[in-house]
């Protein structure tokens, strides 16, 4: 990020040249630089027809068009009809789909802003059907402003509530953790996806993430920043809307800032009725939304 410096400079440098000429065509640089993006976590049931818990047939296209009202989707279970969410996205920026079943993960990302460096990981340990794909997370550096980028992170961790899931979930996220901490170390992060993971699941170890400096965007500004306790009843109190301090779902975002770029949650919102069509939601998933503020701090 720090070799980008010089590409921002030129462009402060070149703004401030005499208006009189082309001032038609020299940017508006306003400070701080600031970047306010609207991001959306969805696993879309995209298993194929016979075996999903959703209707990706008919569902698939109506979900691609409904995610254009967001600039970054980070997207889970996309398997077998990618062809039909990307084809009524209109993202200029997307990642080269996995195979189908059994072949792919079924991550992927849409975006209005350039995706770089994109990577995707299998998980060390798995358990029973989640061991019939290549589950794991993805990881990506998106430029929010101009010669900034954040490291997004997507992940489907394993499901389940045998004790072996629980086992093979534990380790999921220990290794997507120990990667963050080998790989960015200092950067500013958002991590997004299926977690498969409750606060209250006293099995579950998704506080790894707010042992390393994350904020959960639900906790922040839907439950004033108290984290639900450990072993305590699950918070299912989620209809009719799912926004509430006791209503916690598995798919989640958590972000982290660095001394660069600062990260700010302003708004937080799992919009059900939005992805739902003749009163019925178009996954088995209800998609989960933060809107993100990006502050480049010039000082540091």
């Amino acid at each position: 990020m720090k070799g980008r410096w010089g590409v921002l400079l030129l462009t402060l440098l070149f703004a401030g040249c005499d208006k009189d000429e082309g001032a038609e065509n020299q940017p508006d640089i306003v400070f701080p630089l600031t970047a306010t993006i609207s991001t959306l976590t969805y696993n879309v049931a995209g298993l194929p027809q016979l075996i999903s818990s959703g209707d990706p047939v008919n569902n698939t296209s109506e979900i691609g068009r409904r995610i254009n009202a967001y600039e970054i989707v980070l997207v889970q279970e996309d398997f077998n009809y990618n062809h039909f969410l990307y084809g009524t996205a209109k993202h200029p920026h997307r990642t080269t789909p996995s195979p189908p079943v059994p072949l792919g993960d079924g991550m992927n990302i849409l975006s209005q802003y350039l995706i770089s460096d994109f990577k995707r990981f299998r998980w060390d340990d798995c358990n029973g059907t989640d061991c019939l794909t290549p589950k794991g997370f993805n990881y990506s550096r998106i430029e929010v402003v101009p010669g900034f980028t954040v490291d997004f992170y997507n992940l489907h961790a394993n499901a389940g509530g045998a004790d072996a899931d629980l086992e093979a979930r534990r380790r999921n996220i220990a290794q997507i953790c120990a990667y963050i901490d080998a790989n960015s170390q200092g950067r500013p992060v958002v991590v997004m996806g299926d977690f498969n993971c409750r606060y209250t699941r006293e099995a579950d170890d998704i506080r790894f993430f707010l042992d390393r400096g994350f904020t959960d965007a639900w906790i922040e500004l839907i439950r004033g920043g108290e984290v639900p306790e450990k072993g305590a009843p699950s918070l299912t109190n989620c209809g009719p809307s799912a926004t509430a301090p006791d209503c916690e779902t598995v798919d989640k975002i958590f972000y982290r800032g660095n001394d660069q770029i600062t990260i700010e949650a302003l708004e937080f919102e799992k919009p059900r009725e939005a992805f739902m069509r003749d009163g019925k939601e178009l996954s088995d998933h209800i998609p989960v939304y933060a809107k993100l503020r990006f502050t480049v701090n010039f000082g540091n």
